[in-house]
C-alpha cells in the first residue's frame, strides 16, 4: 500500500514538472499574443495619446522653451492637418457638463497620431483619447475646469485656446432641466416629468438662442440623460455662473391626482446674501403673471443636493402640479411651455443685469 502511495505521488510530481516546463516554454508566445492581442484593440478602439502631449512640468532648457514658443505662436494647443484636410473639415463640442471637448476631423486615420504629434501645454488637460473609424477622428479632451475653447487656423496648423467663460462671456447661466434617463421623475396618465422638464427648458434655450445678450448659457443636459446631482451644480460652481436655474414639476406627496395645483420655487436658505431667494422670488413673480397660475411661494430647499451645494444664486421652480389634470394638460401644452420659458428668461434677466 506504502509503495503504491510513493508511486502515486512521484507519478504527480513528474506530471507536474512537464506542466510547468511547457508553460515556461510557452510564456513568451503568450506574451506575445497578449502584446498583439493589446496592440488590436488600440488600433481600433479608444486610445489615450497623453504621452504625446508636451507637458507644462517637462524640464525643458531655454532653447527648448523657444522652440516651443515659436511652434506654437502664444497658443496652448497645435494640431497638425494632413494634407487635403482643411479647418472646414474640424468641428468642436464642448460639452461642459462632462468637462470634455470633443474635436472630429474628417479625413485624419488610425495612425494619425504617430504622424502628426499634438503639441502644446497640458496643464489643465486630465487627459487625451482619440478613436477613429473611416478616416473620421475625434479627439477628446477631458478638462479640470469649465472652459471655452477658441481656434484659430493658419495653413495646415490649427490652434486651440482654453479661456475662462467670463473671458468670453458678460454673463454665465447654468440651466438643468430636472430628472432623465432612467430617473423620470414623477409619472402621471403616461406623462414623464423628465420629459416636461426637458421640453420646458428646450423652449427656453431658443429664447437665449435668440437673444442679443452676451451670455454663456450652459445645459445640464439636452437630451434624455441623466447627469449626476454633483455633475448638476458642479458645472454652475466650476463655470463661476451669475446665476444657476432648474427646472422641474411637482406632484401631491400621496402621488395622486388632486384639486392641489400651483407654482413654488425653491431656494437655499442657508445663502446668507439672500441672493438666491431673491432669484427664486423673481422668478416665482414672472411665472405666475406669465401663467395666470396660483402661487405657491417661496420655500427653502436645501435639502435638495443641488440646492444646498450651490455656490451661486440658485432657483428650482415647480412650474405646476402633475397631479392637478388641468395643470397637467397645460404643462403639454406647446403655447403654455413657451410661455413658462419667456417668463424663466425675463427673471433671469432681470436678475443677473
Amino acid at each position: 500500500m506504502e509503495e503504491k502511495v510513493m508511486g502515486a505521488f512521484t507519478a504527480l510530481l513528474v506530471a507536474v514538472f512537464i506542466a510547468v516546463s511547457s508553460l515556461l516554454i510557452c510564456v513568451p508566445n503568450l506574451h506575445k499574443l497578449a502584446l498583439k492581442a493589446r496592440d488590436n484593440r488600440l488600433e481600433s478602439g479608444r486610445i489615450s495619446v497623453m504621452d504625446m502631449l508636451w507637458t507644462s512640468d517637462k524640464e525643458l532648457d531655454e532653447d527648448d522653451e523657444l522652440s516651443r514658443q515659436s511652434i506654437l505662436k502664444g497658443h496652448q494647443l497645435r494640431l497638425t492637418l494632413p494634407q487635403n484636410v482643411t479647418s472646414d473639415n474640424v468641428t468642436i463640442e464642448n460639452i461642459h457638463v462632462n468637462r470634455t471637448i470633443s474635436i472630429t476631423i474628417d479625413g485624419i486615420g488610425k495612425d494619425y497620431f504617430s504622424q502628426y504629434p499634438i503639441r502644446g501645454n497640458a496643464e489643465n488637460i486630465m487627459d487625451v483619447t482619440y478613436i477613429s473609424e473611416d478616416y473620421v477622428g475625434v479627439i477628446e479632451l477631458s478638462m479640470d475646469d469649465v472652459v471655452e475653447v477658441q481656434m484659430t487656423s493658419e495653413d495646415e496648423y490649427i490652434y486651440l485656446d482654453f479661456v475662462d467663460p467670463h473671458q468670453v462671456y458678460e454673463k454665465v447661466v447654468v440651466i438643468d432641466a430636472g430628472h432623465g434617463g432612467d430617473m423620470p421623475g414623477a409619472t402621471k396618465m403616461g406623462v414623464y416629468e423628465k420629459d416636461l422638464d426637458l421640453q420646458i427648458a428646450l423652449e427656453l434655450k431658443k429664447v437665449f438662442d435668440r437673444s442679443d445678450k452676451n451670455i454663456g448659457v450652459y445645459y445640464t443636459r439636452t437630451d434624455d440623460s441623466n447627469p449626476s446631482f454633483a455633475a448638476r451644480v458642479g458645472l454652475a460652481n466650476d463655470s463661476e455662473a451669475d446665476v444657476f436655474l432648474s427646472i422641474h414639476n411637482n406632484s401631491t406627496a400621496s402621488g395622486r391626482m388632486s384639486s392641489i395645483n400651483g407654482t413654488e420655487v425653491m431656494y437655499e436658505g442657508g445663502d446668507s446674501t439672500g441672493a438666491s431667494r431673491e432669484f427664486a422670488s423673481i422668478c416665482l413673480d414672472k411665472l405666475v403673471q406669465a401663467l395666470g397660475s396660483k402661487s405657491k411661494g417661496t420655500v427653502v430647499g436645501d435639502e435638495v443636493y443641488i440646492i444646498r451645494s450651490s455656490n451661486v444664486p440658485v432657483a428650482l421652480v415647480e412650474v405646476g402640479f402633475m397631479t392637478n389634470t388641468q395643470e397637467l394638460k397645460n404643462l403639454q401644452d406647446k403655447d403654455y411651455q413657451q410661455k413658462t420659458a419667456k417668463a424663466l428668461y425675463d427673471a433671469v434677466i432681470e436678475y443677473i443685469y
